[in-house]
């Protein structure tokens, strides 16, 4: 049962009751939703805010629109879902932070070593996960784990078991972390920019300027931080 939006992020409000709808199995994968003018109606909000929660949703792989005929509910929705609703444990136990804490500890020591074994076959592999997220994005089928295929292969090319081992151990609980930020940050400019920060680290790889892209991926992972810190994801003071 659809309830009047009263958040001060309508979006958001709307987003979350789609998803118990789903959970709850009256909307069922595949099935085609209600249309954006009685979704306004039912939910009291704008049909601009509307739009932001079905692009939103989309983004993370819970609905998908297909022009001309409607919005449906996607195929992996409910595992789309069960990713994201096990973001509540990480954010009870407090530790989306920490979480991003070691990723900036480790990962850019982990991209120099990568730099230094970087192969031709390993180029290639990277420019295609980056080419698959820009495509991804323009079919509105990105989901918020496509982006953390190209860290997982920047560990696998540092070959330092013990630092691979430690990171697969939370890969996991990272992933979750990505679609926590991403729930709270959706949008088209954040994500390409994402893309784009891979390719500019991709470029230094090329280049075999091992601490430009150390640096670069720093700063990737700060800016991933930030929009944690900056968010009410986290209610303690950091």
């Amino acid at each position: 049962m659809i309830t009047p939006a009263k958040k001060q992020n309508l979006y958001e409000e709307v987003s979350r009751q789609i998803i118990e709808m789903i959970s709850s199995d009256q909307w069922k994968p595949g099935e085609r939703i209600l249309g954006e003018l009685e979704l306004s109606r039912q939910f009291q909000v704008s049909r601009n805010s509307i739009r932001e929660s079905i692009k939103a949703l989309e983004l993370v792989g819970i609905l998908v629109s297909r022009t001309g005929i409607g919005t449906f509910v996607a195929n992996q929705a409910l595992l789309n879902i069960n990713s994201m609703l096990l973001s509540n444990l990480i954010d009870e136990e407090s530790t989306l932070v920490e979480l991003m804490e070691t990723r900036l500890i480790v990962e850019p020591g982990l991209t120099y070593l990568a730099v230094k074994h970087a192969t031709e076959k390993d180029l290639a592999e990277l420019e295609s996960i980056i080419r698959k997220g820009k495509q991804a994005l323009i079919e509105k089928n990105y989901t918020f784990d496509m982006g953390f295929e190209f860290h997982k292969k920047i560990f696998a090319m540092s070959h330092n078991r013990i630092l691979i081992n430690l990171l697969d151990s939370i890969t996991g609980s990272l992933i979750v972390t990505r679609g926590k930020v991403f729930f709270h940050h959706l949008n088209e400019y954040i994500l390409n920019s994402e893309l784009d920060e891979h390719m500019e680290m991709l470029d230094c790889i090329r280049q075999k300027n091992a601490v430009m892209a150390k640096n670069l991926m720093q700063r990737h992972i700060e800016n991933s931080l930030n929009l944690i810190i900056e968010s009410d994801m986290i209610e303690s003071d950091i």
